[in-house]
């Protein structure tokens, strides 16, 4: 069976920047997101030995949910320019590690990983590990889905049977 791996960029982005000290170039350019960012992938890439990789990303402009419902993320804090401007160079890097990027206005990271997910499993021989610190996802949990959340120490790998049991 072949092995799918699919990346929440955004989240695993997020999650290294909050948990890694601020870094920097010496021109002054924030890399603590990026520095941690990379490790998990290469981690994870080393640990499944995938062979397929995609990575997805949101964009800024608004989501058929901010369409449907305008006070959608109203509450939600500003991204820091500090890790805005790591996300560029996140998807630069993805694809220098040979993951396909994946992006698409009007849809969250979400909408994508769980798209890419269900079509793995539709009539395939390939199995799907989804990366992210993002609980929603553990919807996506099948018997060919596989969910990886990263924690604050380590990466918590659920299949059903781990759900059911947590």
């Amino acid at each position: 069976m072949k092995k799918l791996l699919i990346v929440d960029g955004n989240s695993i982005l997020n999650r290294a920047f909050y948990g890694i000290r601020p870094l920097t170039t010496k021109d002054g350019l924030p890399t603590n997101a990026l520095y941690g960012y990379v490790n998990i992938l290469l981690k994870n890439l080393d640990m499944l030995k995938p062979n397929y990789a995609v990575v997805a990303f949101d964009l800024k402009a608004p989501t058929f949910r901010h369409k449907e419902y305008s006070e959608y993320k109203a509450g939600r804090h500003a991204m820091p320019d500090e890790l805005a401007v790591q996300f560029p160079i996140a998807k630069e890097i993805s694809a220098m590690l040979g993951f396909t990027v994946l992006s698409l206005e009007g849809y969250e990271a979400d909408d994508i990983i769980g798209t890419v997910a269900s079509f793995a499993k539709s009539g395939s021989d390939t199995f799907s590990y989804v990366l992210t610190g993002d609980r929603d996802s553990l919807q996506l949990i099948s018997d060919s889905v596989n969910v990886l959340l990263a924690g604050n120490t380590d990466t918590v790998k659920f299949d059903v049977d781990a759900f059911m049991d947590k």
